[in-house]
């Protein structure tokens, strides 16, 4: 476990953590465009409205913001990196799962769909390392499945599959357009 003095903060830094996704998924629905297409607003922003890229815009800075905590709380990395790990997957699962039947609805309800992975990740975080479970155990697996989560998040852009996760409800397109020479 962390040091007593610091095991207060975790649930602080995980209410920090939603606000830095929110902001961040805020930004990063037009980081795209503000960066003329360029590669980094390819790996961090949203190149279209499809599902998969409205969720990829909530994983990265969840991510991001595990690590950080990590390095400010130093509890055991063991167990934060399992309880981690399945906040990740559970956050995914909630906003594909979810945003597969709010493709077409309106923007709002997406936002409320954040919220709600978001705390439902952070739900699942807090109780698995708060828990009495001994999750040393899954730790080999743990690392696997975020090397796994990120071969796929930086794979599904650029090559994304042909699937209604990844189709622009609006343009109907899948992944990057080609650029077209002004």
């Amino acid at each position: 476990m962390m040091k007593p003095e610091r095991a207060k903060y975790l649930p602080i830094m995980e209410f920090g953590g939603i606000l830095f996704c929110m902001l961040y998924a805020l930004l990063a629905r037009q980081w795209y465009e503000w960066n003329d297409r360029e590669l980094i607003g390819v790996l961090f922003g949203a190149v279209n409205n499809s599902v998969w890229e409205q969720t990829k815009i909530l994983l990265m800075p969840f991510l991001l913001w595990g690590m950080l905590e990590q390095l400010s709380l130093q509890p055991s990395l063991h167990r934060l990196t399992a309880a981690k790990t399945a906040a990740l997957y559970s956050l995914a699962a909630v906003m594909l799962l979810g945003g597969c039947f709010l493709r077409d609805t309106e923007a709002k309800s997406f936002r409320l769909l954040c919220v709600l992975a978001l705390c439902t990740g952070v739900a699942v975080g807090l109780m698995l390392y708060y828990c009495r479970w001994d999750l040393h155990g899954f730790f080999a697996p743990c690392v696997f499945l975020l090397f796994l989560f990120l071969a796929s998040y930086f794979s599904l852009t650029p090559f994304p599959l042909h699937s209604a996760l990844f189709c622009d409800a609006t343009t109907g397109a899948y992944g990057l357009q080609p650029m077209i020479p002004s």
